[in-house]
């Protein structure tokens, strides 16, 4: 019997598409598709794997069932980083920057039980927002810098004519070393006189959909819930809301179609 490794199979789920998510089995991640997806989610199969790292890697080494692919969090990537990312992998990433980007709808916020009556969500957010605002700049600058940095430079194998003997070799790799070592000054450099203030200006511009969602959730529950529920009741009684409305948040709905 032929088995098809892309989909799995059952006499009352039907073929399941395979999506290889961030988080573990009891993550928020798992719980909210799961959740509001209702009787749909008969139509997937999701699999908890890990970090977001950890995810690209199984991504980038090629190691999905066919059909199957990774759902990741968007983070700080920009539309180009993301777009060259799907085209050449199996990888869909969040158009958010994170899952619990969200959960942050004042409409079904306010409608937990739990939410303190009266309360203004929306101005609660707004009020991380700036509070919280060297933090998220600090999270965002350090990503770009990291992704700039992200290729270093690497010692390409040595050619036969520049094998000539074994008292040339040292010198050779040390060459080859101080050539890497202007490289990655150069890029200090860029990032320095070039991109800091690009970037912040960047960060200025984004919204709250493209900043740390995990993050403001967490601040955000301190100060409009009356008791302090557990994130797993949270974020299963915000997704069934969603679910009695039949809505999908439209940043999900290319991803589970």
């Amino acid at each position: 019997m032929k088995v098809n490794r892309g989909k799995n199979s059952s006499t009352t789920a039907g073929e399941r598409t395979v999506i290889y998510c961030e988080g573990r089995e009891e993550s928020a991640d798992i719980l909210f598709y799961t959740t509001i997806l209702g009787a749909n989610k008969t139509k997937f199969e999701l699999k908890p794997f890990g970090s977001s790292n950890t995810l690209l890697c199984f991504a980038i080494e090629d190691h999905l069932m066919k059909d199957g692919f990774c759902l990741i969090d968007r983070d700080f990537r920009t539309d180009e980083e993301v777009h060259e990312l799907e085209t050449i992998y199996k990888i869909k990433f969040l158009p958010v920057h994170e899952i619990e980007n969200l959960f942050l709808n004042s409409k079904y916020l306010k409608k937990l039980d739990y939410c303190k009556k009266g309360i203004d969500v929306d101005e609660e957010i707004s009020k991380i927002l700036e509070l919280k605002k060297v933090r998220y700049l600090a999270d965002f600058l350090q990503f770009k810098i990291n992704t700039h940095l992200d290729q270093f430079p690497r010692i390409s194998k040595l050619k036969n004519n520049e094998l000539s003997s074994e008292e040339a070799l040292l010198p050779t790799l040390l060459s080859k070393l101080d050539i890497n070592h202007k490289e990655v000054t150069h890029k200090i450099q860029q990032i320095e006189e070039e991109y800091l203030n690009k970037w912040k200006n960047e960060f200025e511009n984004l919204t709250i959909k493209k900043l740390p969602g995990k993050e403001i959730f967490k601040e955000l529950k301190k100060s409009i819930f009356s008791q302090t529920p557990k994130e797993s009741d949270v974020v299963k009684d915000i997704a069934l809301l969603m679910n009695e409305d039949s809505f999908i948040p439209p940043e999900l709905q290319d991803i589970f179609q």
